[in-house]
């Protein structure tokens, strides 16, 4: 019993770390577009999961890698796309989906722009002579310290 706890051990976790290696989007783009003569640059630029220009997805849809492939490298990607409507009617020429198409024109939308705004005292900008807080009735008017309020105390 002692020789096959340690057996089932150890199968056990080569059938979890073979599940943990299984090809990512990245490579298996790569792979598929090496396979199907993609220039090396293209290739490389695969590998090292970098953004795809617009002529790449075209080369992508050119040598038939499917749709469904280019799509998951854009998603792991994330890089946001703004076309032309010259832009698109260019790639339905060369033969890009409307799926990758569709994809491209809604990536803008999903890459998240964070916007940082100042830190707000009593609702204005400088803590100091915000609303009205032990500034002598100079505030707002309707909190402490403005119409009939005296140093901000009711």
């Amino acid at each position: 019993m002692k020789t096959k706890l340690p057996l089932f051990l150890a199968l056990g976790f080569a059938a979890l770390s073979g599940c943990a290696t299984a090809a990512s989007p990245r490579s298996l783009t790569a792979t598929l577009a090496a396979e199907r003569g993609a220039p090396a640059a293209l290739v490389n630029t695969l590998q090292r999961g970098g953004r795809l220009t617009l002529a790449d997805i075209e080369t992508l849809a050119i040598l038939k890698v499917p749709d469904d492939t280019t799509l998951a490298y854009l998603r792991q990607n994330g890089a946001a796309y703004e076309l032309t409507l010259a832009q698109i009617d260019q790639m339905r020429n060369a033969g890009v989906s409307v799926r990758v198409i569709d994809y491209l024109l809604a990536s803008p939308a999903r890459v998240v722009r964070t916007v940082r705004y100042p830190r707000m005292w009593h609702g204005f900008g400088y803590h100091h002579y915000g609303a009205g807080h032990h500034s002598d009735g100079f505030g707002h008017g309707f909190g402490h310290g403005g119409f009939g309020h005296h140093r901000g105390h009711h």
